[in-house]
């Protein structure tokens, strides 16, 4: 599989990040378009992760800004994919007891690229799964790790710069 992302002079659209229009409490909630090509043949849904992994030396964790799962397989997550999604989407960063933002919206949604002090990398790992997974919404990434072992037929990372 391979994965593509527009972006803008190598740096993810502003409308997806900090300097968006569509924020819920200030954070950026329109999740922006992914294409995928050469999913397999056979691949029963898609899951997705976005990892800041530059945000550990600052938060002393990774964050995680989007876990999806059971994503019906099509060649392009179109924009705003997120906020119209009905399948499980798991639990960002933001719903940690080290913030205080006790909103539920952020349990189970796209939570976009906000760093704080400099422009960090975001992972987005796209995965193509050979039958859905037992996950209901808000569900934890350990919960997501556990379920895509033997599921997964393929993956696909792509590192993506947003400032």
């Amino acid at each position: 599989m391979q994965l593509k992302v527009e972006l803008e002079n190598g740096i993810l659209p502003a409308i997806y990040t900090s300097n968006a229009n569509v924020t819920h409490h200030g954070q950026p909630i329109l999740s922006f378009p992914i294409e995928i090509n050469a999913i397999p043949d056979n691949t029963a849904a898609l899951a997705l992760s976005l990892i800041d992994y530059d945000a550990v030396p600052r938060t002393g964790f990774a964050f995680i800004h989007w876990l999806a799962a059971n994503i019906p397989v099509m060649a392009e997550i179109p924009a705003d994919f997120s906020r119209n999604f009905e399948g499980p989407q798991g639990q960002n960063s933001w719903m940690s007891r080290f913030y205080d933002m006790n909103d539920p919206y952020f349990a189970s949604h796209y939570a976009g690229p906000n760093p704080p002090d400099q422009p960090h990398q975001y992972t987005l790992t796209v995965f193509a799964l050979k039958t859905k997974l037992q996950l209901t919404n808000r569900f934890y990434d350990n919960e997501f790790r556990n379920q895509l072992a033997g599921h997964v037929l393929a993956k696909a990372t792509l590192q993506i710069k947003a400032k």
